[in-house]
């Protein structure tokens, strides 16, 4: 995997890059991380991964384990739950207030983006899916110009995120996953708001039954 852009500093990197690698499933749940051993593979500093490290536990990714080094976190079937109760009120806050608030430009985007999906299915390239997911979400929150529901809505997604990956994995998930993104933008666009509602309840909601 490529490191980020070296403007960020090194903490920055290696929180970035040890989160990636844990959304993305290269580091799977359950998996204990020795600050020793990620100096190695990484090639980042002690005090870079131990910072990271804390980070990530704060974005409740890891877990930190006293004299054990840190686990990546392990989630059950009732923190699925639990995720969906949570991140569903979010979701609807944030269509609700976008189809009021988005721009038509910030519109455009939004659907000019999906458009890489068809190419990143028809070649399963799994890690550009879970990139243009991420994006998606996070660009959708942006139009609502509220920057706390913003950074709820993106603590909340990059956690579904790390389940994302392992639950949607074929062809068909995908593209389902894909007329979703799509019948969300196209209420959007018509400033349907109690449509654009059902339609991110319906995506959000079978989250659980695409990662059981």
């Amino acid at each position: 995997m490529k490191r980020p852009k070296p403007s960020a500093s090194l903490s920055d990197q290696a929180y970035i890059q040890l989160k990636w690698m844990i959304l993305n499933q290269e580091i799977p749940q359950g998996t204990l991380l020795n600050e020793l051993a990620l100096v190695d593979s990484t090639g980042f500093g002690r005090a870079p991964i131990h910072h990271a490290l804390h980070r990530l536990a704060y974005d409740d990714l890891v877990e930190i384990l006293p004299r054990k080094g840190a686990q990546v976190r392990i989630w059950g079937d009732r923190d699925l739950d639990e995720l969906v109760e949570a991140r569903l009120p979010v979701e609807v806050a944030v269509i609700e207030l976008a189809c009021r608030r988005a721009s038509d430009q910030s519109i455009d985007e939004l659907q000019s983006g999906l458009t890489a999906t068809p190419e990143l299915i028809e070649t399963m390239d799994r890690e550009g899916l879970l990139r243009l997911d991420l994006w998606f979400h996070a660009a959708l929150a942006q139009t609502t110009g509220n920057a706390i529901l913003c950074d709820t809505a993106q603590r909340l997604h990059q956690r579904s995120a790390q389940l994302w990956s392992s639950g949607v994995s074929d062809r068909a998930r995908y593209q389902l996953v894909y007329q979703q993104h799509s019948d969300i933008v196209e209420a959007l666009a018509e400033r349907d708001a109690k449509r654009a509602r059902q339609a991110i309840t319906t995506h959000i909601s079978i989250f659980t039954e695409k990662t059981k």
